[in-house]
């Protein structure tokens, strides 16, 4: 009997150790994988987001100014460049001398700053953490209007050592990838100039009250109103009627949506009643459309009948018609691979292969200029959405020229794409695989092109997140900073 008692007690001691080591190792792993102050975090998310709304964002410089001005208030030490990209750089920790340097690289946009509040709080956030690790270095890149100019400006010097590259931005979901679309800018000139007009009457056509926003795959869902000036002019055409583009003004973001469009229409004043019943139409349809989503929105016109308050000069006919068949042609819209395609490997039948925009319409220099951004998916893809648009321009006697291009983006190193994704499942789901961090390929152009530019050496992911898992990734970030994987628990 007594030793069966012994026995006992050394089954409970046994536990008891054993319950011990188990709290251990969790109070290990909790102090090892718990970088981030998910409240710092955000609360800092919630500032931004209100100061955007508010309308504190009203330029780049402004911003900027938040962003440094934040730095200062913790003490962080940083420096801007000639383009004004923000840079935090923190040397290596004495014992992690050789760890290989980590880059992470955010877009700041002004115009976009609401909606990426929780990327700008996570670059912010790793930016002031002091966890003991290698080199690490903090770009806030000044994107604005999507051009890529403080990506292009970048020192190389910041990429030596073979550094390991994230670029991070924020979407409708969370996932890690290392590939994105190619970009080439161009343009279309229509011959024209401003003589007196042979119409008798003029409509003066408005869209506004539109938000910008990057250029990507939800191009087909978001307002065009440049689309929606092509759609008049096109309704005039095909009614055979005599009309004349007098002046045109688009709300143009750079590399992001147009976001506005005035334009006067002259026509002679039998057509009006048709044309006007028409806009009518087209001004219910917005307003079903897009009237919930921006509350802003304006979708107007008015009758200038007076000849006194007539245009004095107007583009001809034959100009206005060459316009409105280019616009008809080269639309704003996405390029999907069919059935009957030769769908190279690695895609399918319905993935996105290209994108197409008009990001502008201008006059002046002779002519009327459309100004189109593309993005493909490759050299291929590219060659092929360019040939349709200069076949447009052509077929109605317009030139189109290329601008600038820049590559697709395809990462064939997976040390940092394989080491950040078995960090997010140690740090996060340890216990489950049911939550993994998905690989995708972008399906548009991504930043990541310019910072391949910077290094052939550099190891570049883009890592996506989204609402549910900015706080998460954020943490994985710091985790993988800290640790470069070497995470035992």
């Amino acid at each position: 009997m007594l030793h069966l008692t012994r026995r006992k007690r050394i089954l409970i001691i046994a536990v008891i150790l054993l319950v011990c080591i188990a709290a251990g190792l969790m109070l290990y792993k909790s102090s090892r994988s718990r970088l981030l102050d998910r409240s710092a975090f955000s609360a800092l998310q919630k500032d931004i987001s209100e100061a955007a709304e508010s309308g504190e964002f009203d330029s780049q410089q402004a911003l900027g100014d938040y962003i440094t001005s934040w730095a200062d208030q913790n003490a962080i030490e940083y420096t801007i460049d000639g383009y004004g990209n923000i840079i935090f750089d923190t040397e290596a920790a004495a014992r992690k001398k050789n760890v290989a340097p980590t880059i992470i690289c955010v877009s700041y946009n002004y115009v976009t700053a609401g909606d990426n509040s929780r990327v700008l709080a996570s670059a912010a956030m790793i930016a002031a953490s002091d966890i003991e690790a290698g080199r690490r270095t903090f770009v806030f890149v000044n994107d604005e209007n999507n051009t890529g100019l403080g990506y292009r400006g970048l020192s190389g010097k910041l990429f030596r050592k073979s550094p390991k590259v994230i670029y991070l931005d924020y979407g409708g979901s969370a996932y890690i990838s290392n590939a994105s679309f190619a970009k080439k800018y161009s343009s279309v000139k229509v011959k024209a100039s401003l003589r007196d007009p042979v119409c008798d009457t003029a409509v003066r056509v408005r869209i506004s009250g539109l938000t910008t926003a990057v250029i990507g795959t939800g191009i087909s869902n978001h307002p065009d109103p440049v689309g929606a000036l092509s759609t008049l002019l096109s309704r005039l055409k095909s009614k055979s009627a005599a009309y004349q583009l007098a002046s045109l003004e688009v709300g143009s973001n750079g590399s992001m949506y147009p976001d506005s469009v005035e334009a006067v229409i002259m026509l002679n004043s039998y057509a009006v009643p048709s044309f006007t019943k028409y806009i009518d139409k087209r001004i219910k349809a917005w307003e079903k459309a897009y009237g919930d989503d921006y509350e802003d929105l304006e979708y107007t016109y008015e009758l200038i009948d007076d000849p006194e308050e007539l245009p004095e000069q107007a583009y001809s006919r034959g100009a206005t018609e060459k316009l409105t068949n280019v616009l008809y042609t080269i639309q704003s819209g996405l390029y999907i691979y069919e059935e009957t395609d030769e769908i190279p490997e690695g895609s399918e039948a319905g993935d996105i292969y290209g994108i197409n925009a008009v990001t502008n319409v201008r006059t002046g220099d002779g002519g009327i200029y459309i100004d189109i951004m593309t993005q493909a998916a490759d050299e291929d893809a590219m060659a092929a959405i360019s040939s349709d648009n200069a076949a447009a321009a052509e077929l109605f006697g317009c030139t189109a020229t290329d601008s600038y291009s820049v590559p697709a983006f395809y990462n064939d190193k997976d040390s940092l794409l394989r080491t950040f994704r078995s960090t997010y499942f140690k740090v996060n789901n340890t216990f489950s695989f049911s939550d993994v961090l998905p690989q995708e390929s972008d399906r548009y152009f991504s930043p990541c092109s310019y910072l391949a530019d910077k290094s052939e050496k550099a190891d570049i992911i883009h890592i996506h997140m989204d609402s549910g898992k900015a706080q998460t990734l954020t943490n994985t970030i710091l985790c993988y900073i800290a640790y470069k994987g070497n995470i035992l628990f």
